[in-house]
């Protein structure tokens, strides 16, 4: 009864418009929030599709460069100026060998004969796109080493194919040794090396640092030599000044490196769209509630007023209003999380399966959390707004 009686001179049209602008605002926005889930899970050659960009620079290599008029190498300054760079957060350069270095089978563990002239590098283990056992010290068995995952493609469908030899598997070649041919320095030694993995990242041969440094120690030239490649991690988002960054030191990026800061930009700046589109939706939607509760106490203020007169509270007009908003918002939020879970499944996931895009099965646990944060904020809102008029029209009485 009481229910009616507030309620009787509701306007039909402006609680339309606001149910179908919340409905289709908290649609849109948990829609966003599960797809930059989704994305954030996508993971390609290791590399995550969202988060930090690790990218190799070195300076490009000119005319000047070849005579010998202009070198390739970071100096102090360089790097000193890539650590001041606001969207840079980390700068690695490569430690390289300082001694001759040569590759060759160990007879029995099934690789063909060869012998070649190689360069080691190392870099952070932070900056590792692969999880593999590096470490290493003077007991170790062997050196760890990681190649690059088209060193294995170079070999196998250009060098082997020239030469009429057998091709090589993956699992073979970490199967097998390597004799690893150390001189420099007045000195020779020969150790064992295995092949622990294949980056797909970074286009080095790499040892771990610590046998580097220490192999450099004994077997180098013993001068400090300038990094000719650097390892460093921009921010999320920071394509523009990666590329402005790339023009003023005259920078060589890898393009796929490049093309993965442009798509995650790209892919940022869209859902980030998408979901402030949703929130500005889901806030007009919001005012639209309030200007309805206002618009109907202000309709019913008479009969408010006789109400409070023949003994009802405030409180239990409030929470007649509050039930009823509370039925709707249930609604608007249960339709909203069914529609969102409808769309992922036979849109979303459809089309990226047909278009061959594996993407990790993320838990919509998130997405359920800010749909309950915008009913909450959605009931709290109005239930302010509505105690509120009641106060007033009680102290009108």
């Amino acid at each position: 009864m009481l229910k009616k009686i507030l309620f009787k001179n509701s306007s039909t049209f402006q609680f339309l418009f606001a149910t179908i602008g919340a409905f289709i605002g908290l649609t849109a926005l948990l829609l966003s929030v599960q797809l930059i889930l989704d994305v954030k899970s996508f993971h390609s050659n290791e590399e995550e599709l969202f988060g930090p960009n690790s990218v190799v620079i070195q300076k490009k290599v000119t005319k000047l460069s070849t005579i010998g008029l202009n070198s390739t190498a970071f100096t102090k300054r360089d790097i000193e100026e890539l650590n001041k760079k606001p969207f840079i957060t980390d700068v690695a350069p490569f430690q390289s060998a300082d001694f001759k270095v040569g590759i060759s089978e160990v007879e029995g563990d099934g690789l063909p004969h060869f012998y070649a002239d190689m360069f080691f590098q190392a870099i952070p283990n932070r900056f590792m796109d692969i999880d593999v056992d590096w470490d290493w010290n003077e007991d170790s068995e062997f050196i760890p080493i990681v190649l690059p995952r088209d060193f294995i493609m170079i070999i196998n469908y250009g060098f082997a194919q020239s030469q009429g030899l057998s091709q090589i598997s993956e699992d073979l070649l970490m199967q097998a040794r390597l004799k690893i041919h150390l001189e420099g320095n007045g000195q020779k030694k020969e150790m064992i090396g295995k092949v622990v993995g294949f980056s797909h990242k970074i286009s080095s041969i790499l040892v771990p640092e610590s046998f580097l440094s220490q192999a450099n120690e004994k077997y180098g030239k013993g001068v400090n030599l300038d990094p000719n490649r650097i390892f460093i991690t921009t921010k999320d988002n920071s394509y523009g000044e990666l590329d402005q960054l790339m023009n003023k030191m005259n920078l060589d990026v890898s393009e796929s490196a490049i093309d993965v800061a442009k798509i995650k930009t790209i892919i940022a700046v869209v859902i980030g769209i998408f979901g402030i589109a949703s929130v500005l939706i889901m806030l007009l939607s919001l005012m639209g509630f309030v200007q309805y509760s206002q618009l109907v106490l202000s309709r019913a203020a008479y009969e408010i007023q006789t109400l409070l007169r023949i003994g009802y509270s405030i409180e239990q007009i409030v929470k007649t209003f509050i039930r009823q908003l509370s039925v709707i918002f249930g609604i608007i939020t249960f339709s909203a999380i069914a529609i969102m879970v409808l769309i992922k499944l036979f849109i979303v996931d459809i089309w990226l399966t047909n278009n061959g895009i594996t993407i990790a099965g993320t838990s919509i646990f998130i997405t359920l959390m800010v749909a309950i944060f915008c009913f909450l904020l959605f009931i709290i809102s109005n239930y302010l707004n509505i105690k509120k008029t009641v106060n007033k029209l009680g102290a009108a009485e």
